[in-house]
């Protein structure tokens, strides 16, 4: 019976490894005449992407397959792509046309520009929403100890442990002096 499910499993793995090589070699066949035939947008697009590969290869901030710091700086980066790439397309579609447009007139400022927006929004934006998500807990904290105190009045000290009425003794913030800051 161990052997039949040991078989099966080797079949399975045996099978996907064929199902991806397969997709892999079909992109391929699709994904390089369509490469060839859009050279200029391709050109263009890994030179303005660059900082976004950049990015991607160099992210170390987390050991887990999300990182972010690529999606953040990518997205801007794309978006400051965007007007430049429908130029090309509806301009001078060239190999020349794409390195030219990449080069001229502080085009490529404009997209790296877009690109380190993204890097400060990925350096900023956290430490902001963790000053709300630190705010927001206080305030709760305040509420839940506004609540046992009110809970010891009525039933007594009995119900707390010492530990509780240190605690207590401390200033905490009500829930009306939170909403007054």
């Amino acid at each position: 019976m161990a052997k039949k499910k040991e078989a099966a499993k080797g079949m399975k793995k045996g099978r996907k490894t064929k199902d991806s090589l397969l997709a892999i070699s079909m992109a391929f066949l699709i994904m390089f005449p369509l490469m060839y035939l859009m050279l200029p947008t391709v050109v263009f697009v890994f030179l303005s992407m660059l900082p976004t590969l950049v990015s991607l290869i160099v992210d170390t901030s987390s050991r887990s397959k999300l990182k972010y710091k690529w999606l953040c700086i990518g997205g801007l980066n794309f978006a400051g792509t965007i007007p430049f790439l429908s130029r090309l397309w509806f301009g001078q579609n060239t190999w020349d046309g794409a390195v030219g447009m990449f080069l001229s007139g502080g085009n490529f400022m404009i997209i790296y520009l877009a690109a380190f927006a993204g890097w400060v929004l990925y350096r900023c934006i956290p430490p902001v929403v963790l000053g709300f998500l630190e705010m927001a807990d206080q305030r709760r904290v305040g509420i839940l100890r506004e609540a046992q105190s009110r809970l010891i009045d009525k039933w007594g000290k009995d119900v707390a442990a010492e530990a509780d009425l240190k605690v207590l003794k401390k200033k905490t913030v009500t829930a009306e002096e939170a909403k007054k800051q």
